[in-house]
Formats: C-alpha cells, structure tokens, sequence
C-alpha cells in the first residue's frame, strides 16, 4: 500500500512539473525594453530603438554556436550586428574566413537595415542583371548598402526596428543569422521561400534567393 501511494504520489508531481515547465511552444518573445538600452543611455546618446550590447553580443555567440554545430562540420562566418544608424555594435570574424567574407557579411547587415527586410526578399525583387545594376549604388551616401544576397536580417522587436544583422563567409549565413535571432529575441517570421533566380536553378546556403552562401564575388553570387 505505501509503495502504490508514494507511485502516485510522484507521478502527481511528474503531472504538475510537466505542466509549470516552459515548453517550446509557449517561448515568447523578449520585451523590447530587454532588447534595447537602457533609458539612462538614451538619455545621453538620445537614441533609445537601438540594440543594446548585451543582446548583440548574445546574437554573435548564437551564430558562433550555430556555425560549430553545422551537421557538415563547423562554418566559418563574419558576424555584424548593427545599429539603426549603420553603426557597429558587435562583430566577430572567425578564423578562415576570406576578406569578402567580410566585406559581404557588413555589406548584408546594411541591406537589411536600409531596405527594412532581409536581404535575400532583396534578391529575390531584383532578379535580373538589369534590374540590379541600376541599384548597385542605392544607399551608400548614408552608409548603407543594397547588396543582392542572403544572409543579412533586420532585428524587430515590438515592431521597432532596432538593427540588423549580416552574416558572411559561410554556406548557410541567413540560417545562422535566422537561427541567432530565434534563439536570443524567441521566435521570428519565417524565412522567405527560395526562388530560382532567373535563368538558373536555386543555389545553396540557407534557402535564401541568389545565394544564401557559399563562395563567390560580389554581385549576387555568394559570400
């Protein structure tokens, strides 16, 4: 009798655990005043929609975690978190990554931030050689960019858009860079469908339209 009542007994608790656990589904998403500074800081700076320290340093280590858990073996990524104005707030470049890596991954990061929507949605409204090379130049008076590959994010919080983040170098940049956001701010939109760019079939590196990834130069194939 004792033994069938202290069964019951701990499988009531099993039940009330399981039920006052945190599941998955039922992660929100983190308050904007978490995400941004703090109103002491905007006092100073007179900018308060921006991405704090702390949440743009935990959105490097997310890429970094994802870039050394890829199922092919560890990624190597630059990583930009931006401000609303197109200023820095973190960064890291991890070993092995080439210097367009680099370039592209800021460059992704501007995108985003100047166009309001991830820079493969970019790539994918401008298809064409054509249509690209008339807004190669958009966006680089104020320090921006419109640069036509995946792997560049903004970073909405509440409907507030307080920053972007660009990812280059690797093979899956708007995953790592999708992957970070949902980790550190909780879930996010989905990503936009992979459409074959004009002409050719749809390339690798995170589903993102006209090179999610991958190596390549500028211009819309890869980095």
């Amino acid at each position: 009798m004792q033994i069938s009542r202290f069964t019951g007994l701990a499988a009531a608790i099993a039940v009330a655990v399981t039920l006052l656990a945190p599941s998955a589904a039922s992660a929100q998403n983190m308050p904007l005043d978490k995400a941004v500074v703090s109103s002491d800081v905007a006092s100073r700076t007179l900018m308060k929609m921006q991405v704090n320290a702390t949440v743009a340093r935990q959105l490097v280590d997310a890429c970094l975690d994802f870039a050394r858990t890829q199922p092919n073996g560890p990624g190597t990524y630059a990583i930009f978190v931006l401000a609303p104005s197109g200023d820095i707030v973190d960064a890291h470049v991890m070993d092995g990554v080439f210097p367009i890596g680099v370039e592209t991954g800021l460059m992704k990061a501007q995108t985003a931030l100047y166009a309001r929507t991830p820079s493969s949605v970019v790539a994918s409204r401008f298809p064409t050689l054509e249509g690209r090379a008339i807004r190669m130049d958009l966006g680089r008076e104020s320090g921006l960019s419109y640069y036509f590959v995946g792997g560049g994010l903004p970073i909405v919080v509440e409907n507030n858009l307080i920053g972007s983040i660009g990812v280059g170098g690797g093979n899956m940049d708007e995953q790592c860079a999708y992957t970070a956001l949902t980790k550190v701010l909780g879930p996010q939109p989905p990503l936009p469908q992979a459409n074959p760019p004009a002409g050719g079939a749809a390339p690798a590196g995170g589903g993102a339209p006209a090179g999610g990834g991958g190596r390549g130069g500028r211009g819309g194939r890869g980095q």
